[in-house]
């Protein structure tokens, strides 16, 4: 199976194009990145959308998302001749975020507009404050034009970080936690991926896949057994 093959299955599960998913929270656990699914969306955005999307790094650099998105079929530098990308490095702060949303939407008045933030916990990290980023997620989530996808690292030990992923998986319309084995390392999959979304209090989508990452990491597999 391609990579496009396995994108194009992403589409079919994570339905990006819905009105209702407009708030995307990657969950990652221990060592589970979000890259893959950001790069999706990325994917999706640029191939199935006319759409201009910001990416705010905070945790990689620019030339790290280019070469993901090299395997993954879309050009980071032609996007941004073309006005369609912006990205935007070190934005350490919940107010800092907010400008870029409100930038973002400046720049591009009428339409959907996309933004990406590789990993919104880091931020918590560096002294800010938890109900500060929460006030951020909650000022995306009021924009009708605005679709946010954010990774969020949770650890058990780490109490704070735990707080932010619950409070972001509420608020979010689709959740996409990450993790890897529990058993360890197999040569049939990396780690689980468990999509949640949220129509309403009573109606909860819950399914999980068993995925496999290759090729330095960058393609996907996905295993239509669901896991209890």
């Amino acid at each position: 199976m391609t990579n496009v093959d396995v994108l194009e299955q992403l589409k079919l599960v994570l339905k990006p194009d819905l009105p209702d998913r407009r708030l995307v929270c990657i969950e990652e656990t221990d060592t589970a990145k979000s890259d893959v699914i950001l790069s999706f969306y990325m994917w999706y955005i640029f191939n199935k959308t006319d759409s201009p999307v910001c990416m705010v790094g905070i945790r990689d650099t620019y030339g790290h998302y280019q070469n993901v998105g090299m395997k993954f079929h879309y050009n980071l530098l032609s996007m941004s001749n073309k006005k369609r990308f912006t990205f935007v490095e070190s934005e350490t702060s919940a107010s800092g975020l907010v400008a870029c949303a409100q930038k973002l939407m400046e720049r591009h008045p009428t339409g959907p507009v996309y933004m990406i933030v590789d990993d919104i916990s880091t931020v918590l990290l560096l002294a800010e404050k938890l109900e500060d980023i929460v006030g951020f997620l909650t000022f995306a989530k009021c924009q009708e034009r605005l679709t946010l996808v954010f990774g969020c690292w949770k650890h058990k030990s780490d109490e704070l970080a735990k707080r932010l992923a619950c409070i972001a998986s509420h608020l979010a319309d689709i959740r996409v936690a990450l993790a890897p084995l529990v058993t360890g390392f197999s040569n049939t999959a990396t780690g689980t991926m468990r999509i949640t979304s949220n129509k309403s209090l009573y109606q909860i989508e819950d399914i999980s896949y068993l995925y496999k990452l290759t090729d330095n990491g960058l393609t996907l597999k996905l295993n239509s057994g669901t896991i209890k």
